[in-house]
Parts: C-alpha cells; structure tokens; sequence
C-alpha cells in the first residue's frame, strides 16, 4: 500500500479541524506533515518547502511553544483518530500509513496519546461495526470449524 490514503478533502478537513493557530507556519508545517506521511517527515524538508533556514523554523517553532517532533506526533495522533474510525482498515494498515515501520510501535505511541489500545479505542468508538467487522469474519470458510464423528 503505498498511496497515502488522506486525500486532498480530508486533508482541509483534519487541517480545519485543528485548533488555529495564530501563526499560518504552524498550519503550512501540519500541511507538509500530512503530505509527507507514510515517510518520516523532516525538519530540514520543512524549513525548505517554507522557503526558510532549519534555524529559523525552529525559533519559530519555539515561539509557538512546540517543536517539530511534537507536531509530527499530533498529526500522526489525529490521523490514527480518524483512521481507527474505518472498520476497513487494519491496524497494520493504519500504523503503516502513519510512518510506524512496526505495529507494535503504533500501538505503543497510540496507548501514550489516548491511554488505551487503539483495538478498544475503535470499539469504544464504534462497537456495532467492530462487532459486525469480527462476526463477518467467522463467516469466512478459512475460519470454520468442522466437527467430524467418529
């Protein structure tokens, strides 16, 4: 899966979505984040789509009292929200598209942000589907279980 599953619409949407900032920097650095997903965003990537030095984005950075890193979190925190509400999506597919190289570490980061799983984050979110989503699996011919008689 290598197409990155934001699109042009959801990206206005998760970017209106965040609380405005009063500097548009902050908005144009969420913006590159977002296109730069599934690959590690960069620091000096930023500072070059910005038309301006590493150093000066990080004093700018430092004036909105954040840093790159921690910006990078957030989106990758509000697109796991967002991902985690399509019952279509694996967990795998979701931490790949967040620029988790491993499941685990996406797990790990997602139980810091929320304080839960992501598994029970999406069934808390939505139990109907999560229901639906598992019963339809065991329709699956792979997962039935047949009793033979002796």
């Amino acid at each position: 899966m290598t197409s990155n599953i934001l699109t042009g619409s959801s990206l206005a949407a998760f970017d209106s979505s965040q609380s405005t900032q009063p500097q548009p920097v902050l908005t144009q650095l969420r913006q590159f984040i977002l296109q730069q997903l599934p690959q590690a965003p960069r620091l000096t990537g930023a500072a070059s789509k910005l038309n301006m030095s590493c150093r000066t984005l990080q004093r700018a950075l430092q004036q909105a009292d954040t840093s790159f890193r921690e910006l990078v979190s957030q989106c990758r925190h509000q697109l796991a929200q967002q991902y985690l509400q399509d019952a279509s999506l694996s967990l795998q597919q979701i931490a790949y598209q967040l620029g988790f190289e491993e499941q685990s570490s996406f797990q790990k980061a997602f139980k810091c942000w929320q304080g839960c799983s992501p598994g029970a984050f999406r069934q808390r979110r939505h139990p109907a589907a999560s229901r639906r989503s598992y019963l339809s699996g065991l329709n699956q011919p792979g997962l039935q279980v047949n009793y033979g008689i002796n």
